[in-house]
């Protein structure tokens, strides 16, 4: 009995612990041609950045590796959940509070951004670790969600973009936005989706993307290493 106790503990903490690692998650955010950071300014955590006020944005729709041969399950160590038809996606936009500024979708402008719980869709209900994301605290920063259209599963046409790489396509299906930022020092982007059975996802913390007005401290501190490197070499030339 002892033994079958153990099995099924280390059954049930692999499924649990294991399985939201390595498996690609409904809902992702990825910025084209940004760096993935376990850590970045000491606050937001494992999130792709970028520092360009103007790039695109991916809002990817995936639930399982074209090997799995159906679209009809979300690909997971020791279980298989039954996948959405389609999701009517939501852009979900944090932003400081105390500045102003503007983020353009698609060339739409977006200035109008309010607290969390007023800012939420009616008939969606995100998870309640969405608000928690870094960066900014829940209640010192504002919220927006714009409607971005339908994701649905009938073709292989989704990436899987976690934790620094991306793997193959797989079921799903992906939104490009193309995404302007002003004023803010920085902006995070999130994503949620509600499928036909009226149930609301929400993408992972770890799948999530920012945008920051200026590079981290480390990395000007390294440009600045650098400049002094090339100091000697100017003079020379001067001389």
């Amino acid at each position: 009995m002892k033994k079958l106790f153990l099995i099924g503990l280390v059954l049930a903490l692999v499924a649990s612990g294991v399985g939201p690692v390595f498996a690609a998650p409904r809902l992702q955010t990825y910025i084209v041609d940004s760096k993935y950071h376990a850590v970045y300014n000491s606050q937001d955590i494992g999130t792709w950045i970028t520092n360009k006020s103007q790039f695109d944005l991916k809002v990817v729709g995936y639930w399982a590796s074209e090997s799995s041969g159906s679209s009809g399950y979300l690909e997971r160590p020791f279980f298989r959940q039954p996948a959405y038809d389609f999701m009517d996606c939501y852009l979900a936009m944090k932003v400081p509070t105390g500045q102003s500024g503007t983020i353009y979708i698609n060339g739409v402008e977006i200035s109008s951004f309010t607290d969390y719980f007023s800012a939420v869709p009616d008939g969606t209900s995100p998870s309640w670790l969405l608000p928690l994301s870094t960066p900014g605290p829940l209640f010192g920063s504002r919220y927006n969600f714009t409607g971005i259209g339908r994701i649905d599963n009938d073709q292989v046409n989704a990436w899987h973009y976690g934790h620094g790489s991306i793997g193959t396509a797989g079921w799903g299906d992906e939104i490009m936005l193309n995404v302007v930022v002003r004023g803010f020092e920085w902006a995070h982007f999130d994503a949620i989706g509600v499928d036909s059975q009226g149930r609301t996802w929400t993408n992972e913390q770890w799948h999530d993307s920012s945008y920051y007005a200026t590079p981290e401290p480390s990395t000007l501190g390294l440009l600045g290493i650098g400049l002094l490197g090339i100091a000697p070499l100017l003079r020379r030339r001067k001389n």
